[in-house]
């Protein structure tokens, strides 16, 4: 027999077509082909994802193809260009797309805790001590030597700890002078003192504590700082076009963070698949600073608008217009939880 149909198979069928009973799907056409999903992710981040996000995908019928990009502004051109389905991105490159009115969509939350401030060795700063730090500053500032921080250009870090220095009653522009520094090399230039301090990621700023050269001054997580930094947006027309295939999107992460979130124990498991750093570097990013959920801190999102506008970063304050580019419906799908619910964690 033809198509793998035995001849008492296809007795079956054909007597089951003769009573009128409905034949199964999968005989009368193909199953359809796993949809491909281009994910943009940056390099070396969200290794816990990355672990557990393909077989969620298979289960939601993708196979998710996943794309490098150097920073989240790469990753949301390409987006914009048509070139990836989703994206993970941070809060002030959302609030980048709806300044540049870049027509994209937050569907879900990933988490926050990337922000770590840590001092040279040698500085002999202490967690918190923020007199002593202020004391530096205005120190260095009057020898005409000024604190050097390294961080990369208008990077989340960069707009964060530029907020924080403020709140201590200094001039982020004045007072210290930033240091355009990839997170990759952040450990390096603290070792070589070509830095002060570096506003890591938290595998940098792990590498540098354990390999003795760096000390955690400060996370700038939380409370004031707000939780929500990295999340997953799509572009509208995508959701305009195929709410399916963005719905499964949605869906396969929340079924991959599953496995994870509220679970130290697999959150470093996990991590550890796919890192290539020291297991006691793993362990510290995760347990120390990474917080994961897939719900999204709204409020957080609008905060780092206005932080923005108070940075000179933009010209607007876009706090106002963050919900419209924010569309959690197909997580409130999936969840079962209403939007209101998945507007905070």
């Amino acid at each position: 027999m033809t198509n793998g149909l035995t001849r008492r198979h296809l007795g079956k069928v054909l007597s089951a077509a003769a009573a009128g009973v409905a034949l199964p799907t999968v005989l009368l056409r193909p199953a359809h082909a796993a949809d491909k999903v281009r994910h943009g992710v940056q390099i070396g981040a969200l290794g816990a994802l990355r672990t557990t996000l393909l077989d969620a995908g298979k289960k939601n019928n993708i196979a998710y193809d996943m794309k490098d990009f150097r920073d989240s502004t790469s990753a949301l051109l390409a987006l914009e260009q048509g070139e990836l389905e989703v994206a993970n991105t941070t809060v002030q490159h959302l609030i980048r797309a709806v300044s540049e009115g870049i027509p994209v969509s937050w569907v879900c939350g990933w988490g926050g805790g990337t922000v770590v401030l840590v001092s040279r060795k040698a500085l002999a700063l202490t967690l918190d001590d923020e007199s002593a730090l202020r004391s530096l500053v205005l120190a260095r500032r009057a020898a005409g030597k000024p604190l050097l921080i390294g961080a990369p250009s208008g990077s989340i870090n960069h707009a964060k700890t530029s907020v924080y220095l403020k709140s201590l009653a200094l001039d982020p522009e004045k007072d210290v002078a930033f240091v355009n520094v990839p997170y990759p090399n952040h450990p390096r230039a603290l070792e070589a003192g070509e830095i002060d301090m570096a506003v890591a990621l938290p595998s940098f700023a792990a590498i540098s504590i354990t390999n003795g050269h760096g000390a955690l001054y400060k996370h700038l997580f939380g409370g004031v700082f707000g939780k929500q930094e990295i999340g997953f947006i799509v572009s509208r027309k995508l959701v305009q076009e195929k709410p399916d295939l963005v719905q499964r999107i949605v869906s396969s992460h929340v079924d991959a963070m599953n496995l994870f979130i509220n679970d130290m124990e697999k959150q470093v498991e996990f991590e550890k698949k796919y890192s290539r750093l020291p297991d006691p570097v793993v362990a510290m990013q995760e347990r120390d600073f990474w917080r994961y959920h897939y719900r999204t801190d709204v409020d957080a999102i609008k905060r780092m608008a206005r932080e923005m506008v108070e940075l000179g970063w933009v010209k607007e304050d876009h706090s106002g217009k963050v919900e419209d580019y924010v569309d959690l419906s197909f997580l409130a799908k999936k969840t079962g939880l209403s939007v209101s619910e998945l507007s905070k964690w």
